[in-house]
């Protein structure tokens, strides 16, 4: 048995449930393009790709919803792969967020998150889906921003890159240049002159115009891979 104080000092005082492990670090692989699902059946036709989240709960909560949906190394559905510079660092925080998801996902990292979303379109046809609340500044004429119901799941046909952007800045103009198309949660507000049990789509709803990153990321992820779009 372990004197208490040992634990104690070893956690740095932080609650430890009488056990502490001792790990040694984890780091990302690179990546400097993604699989073609069609030529490699193995790999994934839905990738979750953060550009520059900083936060470790909201990377933690993300990486738990992606391996949670599919991101298990068995039957993999979805991948993950972050920017390897300006991004939330694998830490104690990122792993209780992830609820040990950290330890289990395959996570890779890119140095260049626009030139690799460049490169991938020179050969499946990716469809890129960046998240945002409003159509970015900056993007090509003739891109579009949808409604999540009117975007259709990934498939081996149709494989899919979900890219969410910082928690302050979004989607860089340079990454957000790479999209093929923009998606946006709508929000809904009750209509005052009927009544509260009808709703209307709202862009902001009692003064709150988006969602946390990690939910937003969670309800995208889940539509993409399971969900459908509106006949």
């Amino acid at each position: 048995m372990v004197d208490k104080g040992v634990l104690n000092s070893l956690c740095g005082n932080r609650p430890h449930q009488g056990y502490v492990l001792r790990c040694g670090s984890i780091s990302f692989p690179n990546l400097s393009t993604l699989p073609d699902p069609v030529k490699s059946p193995n790999s994934p036709s839905l990738w979750l790709a953060l550009d520059e989240v900083v936060d470790p709960q909201n990377f933690g909560a993300l990486l738990r919803s992606a391996y949670f949906l599919g991101g298990g190394t068995v039957g993999k559905k979805i991948g993950i792969i972050v920017c390897s510079k300006n991004s939330a660092p694998p830490s104690a925080v990122v792993s209780a967020a992830s609820a040990g998801a950290l330890e289990l996902a395959e996570v890779y990292s890119t140095r260049n998150m626009p030139r690799l979303l460049s490169e991938v379109q020179d050969g499946a046809a990716w469809r890129i889906l960046g998240a945002a609340a409003e159509l970015p500044v900056g993007v090509d004429d003739g891109v579009s921003i949808d409604d999540l119901r009117d975007i259709g799941p990934a498939s081996r046909a149709k494989p899919t890159i979900l890219v969410l952007g910082s928690e302050g800045s979004g989607l860089r103009t340079l990454v957000a240049r790479q999209c093929t198309k923009f998606v946006r949660i709508e929000g809904m507000t009750p209509i005052s002159d009927v009544g509260d049990d009808f709703f209307v789509p709202s862009s902001s709803v009692a003064g709150v115009d988006s969602l946390n990153v990690s939910v937003s990321g969670g309800i995208l992820l889940w539509h993409l891979a399971y969900g459908m779009c509106n006949p």
